[in-house]
């Protein structure tokens, strides 16, 4: 008996040696420009949000959740994101009027403009307000030189989009088939994955693909926010007064 066990044990990693390798799907380099262009006109054909929802960050195995969340949002260029508690009081409000990020967290009275680090503080990753803006509306952010863009494609007729912004590199999963869709994007940092960024759930809304529900990560940080959209109008007209520190969101 003992002599059985003692082979089974020496035979059990010579058995898994021999599971072939799971291969990733091919992919082919092809022209990156008419896939920029898709990704370009997608974020254009996005004006404006106005939503209700649900919003989870987690760090470090802490969960917090916010239940009852208004957000709105023009263009690419402004949002504001505010928390409201059971009995609708108001928990805590982000405004981002396109140049400076302002924050009033539970318990503070005011906005008290902060610099782009303040997220990093709250969620456990950094997260650029403009990168953000565009991670709210299913898109990313703009390739500035298209022709350094690189993309492959695989058979099945999903693709890879690879481009620089600055210091930052992306890689954006699509499926170019009608409708356009944006499935997740990889933000670097040089070599280091910065975050990821999935949508699912994603619904025709007026005339817009928009992901119902959003997952923002950073595996290494065991660091996470997650948005489930429940009311959502999408290129509704956003007035500015919206986004003026002493306004109160429309969507209320």
């Amino acid at each position: 008996m003992k002599t059985r066990t003692c082979f089974g044990i020496l035979l059990l990693p010579l058995l898994f040696s021999c599971v072939p390798p799971r291969h990733e799907i091919p992919m082919t380099e092809v022209p990156a420009a008419p896939l920029v262009r898709e990704l370009d006109r997608r974020r254009e054909s996005f004006s404006g949000l106005k939503a209700a929802a649900r919003v989870q960050t987690e760090r470090k195995g802490r969960k917090r959740v916010y239940e009852s969340v208004a957000l709105l949002q023009q263009g690419q260029a402004k949002f504001r994101i505010e928390g409201y508690g059971a009995l609708g009081e108001p928990v805590f409000d982000a405004l981002w009027d396109g140049k400076d990020l302002m924050l009033r967290m539970p318990g503070e009275a005011d906005l008290v403009r902060t610099g782009p680090w303040a997220f990093e503080r709250l969620i456990g990753f950094p997260l650029a307000p403009s990168e953000l803006a565009a991670v709210l509306s299913g898109n990313v952010p703009p390739v500035r030189k298209s022709e350094e863009a690189r993309a492959r494609c695989s058979e099945d007729g999903r693709c890879v989009v690879e481009f620089r912004n600055d210091d930052a590199r992306w890689r954006v999963h699509i499926v170019p088939a009608s409708p356009f869709r944006i499935e997740s994007g990889e933000r670097y940092s040089g070599d280091d994955l910065v975050y990821t960024a999935r949508f699912d759930a994603q619904e025709m809304i007026g005339g817009y693909l928009f992901p119902k529900r959003i997952t923002v990560e950073n595996a290494d940080r065991k660091a996470a926010l997650t948005i489930e959209y429940q009311d959502v109008e999408v290129n509704a007209p956003v007035e500015d007064r919206a986004f003026l520190p002493g306004g109160q969101g429309e969507s209320r």
